[in-house]
């Protein structure tokens, strides 16, 4: 195959991932910084990372699409770092947090079945970590509450809402 054809495959593939994840990427990014502007360069640079990268990515390890989100996320927490982007700190309700993700209504579902499942407290940090990019020690000062007790409710939230899902994907 000619090195032409190659890139005119790779230029259409590199198309269709960005048409598919873009907005989803976008709108991940933009929640953390909270400006458009630094949401693009986010997308822009994760979305070279991506493409870079995508040979190292490991189907066991992960969902793509969940992979790429992460590779966003981070980007977006790096420049919210470097360009000391102050946070919206009002409480996230956790449907609003769902909303902004297009993806499978069936996973949605499974996700909000088991998210119902969790204690409250666990649902607003895993909420405020995910969608804010809050740290623990700045979701302990958001809500008032020991660091300690913060990094328990995400912790025992995760694991159960990680039990759950798996336990939802076994059954048919």
């Amino acid at each position: 195959m000619s090195t032409a054809a190659r890139d005119g495959r790779s230029a259409e593939a590199f198309r269709r991932l960005y048409e598919m994840s873009a907005s989803l990427l976008l709108g991940a990014a933009q929640r953390i910084l909270g400006r458009r502007e630094l949401a693009e360069e986010a997308l822009h640079d994760a979305f070279a990372r991506i493409w870079h990268s995508a040979a190292s990515f490991d189907p066991l390890a992960a969902r793509p699409l969940a992979w790429m989100v992460a590779i966003a996320r981070n980007r977006a927490l790096d420049l919210r770092a470097s360009h000391d982007v102050s946070r919206v700190e009002s409480s996230a309700e956790f449907d609003d947090v769902l909303s902004h993700q297009p993806a499978d209504p069936v996973e949605i579902r499974r996700l909000r079945d088991c998210l119902g499942r969790l204690e409250a407290p666990q649902r607003q940090a895993i909420a405020l970590a995910y969608d804010r990019g809050l740290s623990h020690s700045e979701l302990a000062a958001h809500l008032g509450k020991p660091i300690g007790t913060v990094k328990a409710w995400v912790r025992r939230g995760l694991a159960s809402l990680r039990a759950c899902l798996e336990g939802l994907h076994a059954t048919p």
